[in-house]
């Protein structure tokens, strides 16, 4: 802002306004305490100068013992014609300049003696009245054959103080509404003269981000109109170079044109001719100053002519160019795509190749998980359909089976059947959540309440399995904006992981405490433990620890994927803990406001 015309525009008129009312403002009141001087000398002098009557008055009454007495009255009598008023006081005075009588007795026997009066005390009045003094005075000696005293009058100038404070106070109000208008005018002139030029950074501003349809608008004759003129001309001079230039980028353009990829390109004798990082990544040692076209095609194992032509690429009757899918490369699955350019060398026109990498190596992963998936998935159901088959078929095989033995069958098949839906409901859970079309109930709540609810609900699983359950959280931990049945569902399932694989009488922590931008979840138990190996995979679907998977604590394997997949979506994170034979901790992060909020 301070660097802006339209401040130093405001700021040198303000400058003006206030030194212009500065100088008038000191003129004035130097004026005018000038005149108030000059006017208290011109009225002393037109009425104690000798021969007046009032000093032909003062002059006779010295004859008297009581002279002074006398004088004070004389004095009194002309009171007015002297201005003697609560600020200006006359004082009757021996030659040595002691008080005798006065219009103001207290301030007469405490009077200062000033040069005007130390003059007429030598009998050589003077009467002058220095600049700037805060007092004004005049000293007279009189005397006859009987005696001799000095008329003195003093002048605080307390009157003219508070004048000269009034006009300041005027010339302050002055200067405001001057500034006032200052601001004004500095405004509408500097919107006078910035609004040319603010079309003219406006147009410099487009030209540099390539447009150059905007025509600028030439509003007056004087220099800016000439600027903009010569702006106008400019910009066309400008667009016309880089049309011209625009052949010679034409085949970075095309190179640049699958940046995300690796690209390299070749002149028509093979040689390298443009390559970026991602191929100099991929290549590694392999690449070189004299890496050629026929040691890129034997590198990948492309099954093409080694020797180089780059008319292979017209073979193709779309024209299109090659594509080669799948080629395997240091660990890698890469799609290498091949193609012409067009390139100037020399001002002839040369045709190259162009070779795109596309790495394929997430799908191919993607398309071996989902192998995998359905591989478990088949895996999974299969087991619980085997135990189905064969409850029904002991049932059918023995018509005359006793009741007792019917019902363990038919149970049988029935937990089996759960263990399918159950199977079932969290891979529809999964689907949900991998292809965001899950329904979240978002909404600010207690956690620590949320918690402290979980550990009762659980301590009658806790208490089947002689387990001690402790909550540990503090009462001022922060309210989160989360799905709380979402995120029950995860404590819950850690919970009950914690319970199922802890031996009888263990020990099961549940703690929650604040983080600079979240709350943090610990559950804690004594379990088995994880080995290290398995450590790694505990968040993929299907895995289970080996050494863990009974009859009785078997699960889908899909309970800590789910959690993952729902702690992430709020924007939080979810990690384990673990050293076997001592125990597991899993961790739980969640942010205050978690980023599902807009989809609330």
């Amino acid at each position: 802002m301070y660097n802006s015309l339209y401040f130093k525009i405001i700021l040198i008129l303000v400058i003006f306004m206030v030194t212009v009312m500065c100088v008038i403002g000191t003129v004035l009141i130097n004026s005018v305490n000038s005149f108030y001087m000059d006017e208290f000398v011109k009225q002393m002098e037109q009425n104690l100068s000798p021969g007046s009557p009032l000093t032909s008055e003062l002059t006779n009454a010295l004859s008297r013992e009581d002279f002074s007495s006398e004088q004070l009255k004389i004095l009194n009598t002309y009171r007015g014609v002297l201005g003697i008023d609560d600020y200006r006081n006359f004082y009757i005075l021996d030659m040595n300049g002691k008080f005798l009588e006065g219009s103001d007795s207290e301030l007469g026997r405490t009077l200062q003696k000033s040069a005007n009066l130390i003059a007429a005390m030598r009998g050589e009045p003077d009467n002058t009245q220095p600049l700037g003094a805060d007092f004004a005075d005049y000293a007279l000696n009189i005397g006859n054959g009987d005696g001799e005293c000095i008329i003195y009058v003093r002048d605080s100038m307390e009157e003219m103080q508070q004048f000269t404070w009034i006009l300041f106070s005027i010339i302050l109000e002055a200067l405001m509404f001057g500034l006032i208008f200052a601001i004004i005018l500095a405004f509408f002139l500097s919107k006078a003269i910035t609004s040319p030029i603010q079309n003219l950074t406006k147009g410099a501003k487009l030209v540099a981000a390539g447009e150059f349809s905007y025509e600028l608008d030439i509003q007056s004759n004087d220099e800016i109109g000439k600027l903009t003129d010569t702006f106008n001309h400019m910009k066309e001079t400008l667009k016309n170079t880089l049309e011209e230039v625009s052949g010679e980028h034409r085949k970075l353009e095309t190179v640049f044109t699958y940046l995300h990829d690796g690209v390299i390109a070749f002149t028509d004798d093979g040689k390298v001719m443009h390559i970026n990082e991602s191929v100099k990544e991929l290549l590694g040692g392999e690449y070189d100053n004299n890496f050629t076209f026929s040691r890129f095609i034997e590198l990948f194992g492309i099954d093409y002519n080694p020797h180089f032509n780059v008319e292979f690429v017209d073979r193709e009757t779309d024209g299109d160019g090659y594509n080669f899918s799948d080629v395997m490369f240091e660990g890698k699955v890469l799609d290498v795509n091949f193609g012409n350019i067009s390139y100037m060398a020399d001002n002839t026109e040369h045709n190259g190749v162009l070779a795109v990498i596309h790495d394929e190596t997430g799908r191919y992963e993607l398309d071996k998980s989902r192998r995998e998936f359905v591989a478990n998935v088949s895996h999974e159901m299969r087991t619980p359909l085997t135990s189905i088959k064969l409850a029904c078929e002991s049932i059918l095989s023995d018509p005359e089976m006793e009741a007792d033995m019917q019902n363990t069958f038919l149970g049988m098949a029935v937990d089996e059947c759960d263990r399918m839906t159950r199977i079932v409901s969290d891979l529809l859970v999964l689907s949900r959540l991998d292809n965001k079309r899950t329904q979240w109930s978002i909404a600010s709540f207690d956690p620590r309440a949320v918690l402290s609810h979980i550990c009762d609900v659980m301590k009658v699983d806790a208490d089947a399995h002689s387990h001690k359950l402790i909550f540990k959280a503090p009462s001022s931990l922060p309210k989160i904006s989360a799905d709380k049945e979402r995120i029950e569902q995860v404590v819950i399932n850690i919970l009950s992981n914690a319970i199922k694989y802890t031996p009888d009488g263990g020990e099961i922590t549940l703690s929650a405490d604040r983080m600079a931008d979240g709350i943090e979840i610990h559950v804690r138990d004594t379990g088995v433990g994880i080995p290290a190996d398995d450590l790694p995979h505990i968040f993929e679907r299907f895995y289970r620890v080996e050494k863990a998977r009974t009859s009785e604590t078997g699960g889908t394997g899909l309970g800590l994927a789910i959690a993952k997949e729902i702690v992430e979506a709020h924007g939080g994170e979810i990690a384990i803990e673990s050293e076997q034979g001592v125990g597991s901790t899993v961790i739980i992060r969640l942010p205050f406001e978690t980023k599902l909020k807009s989809v609330e």
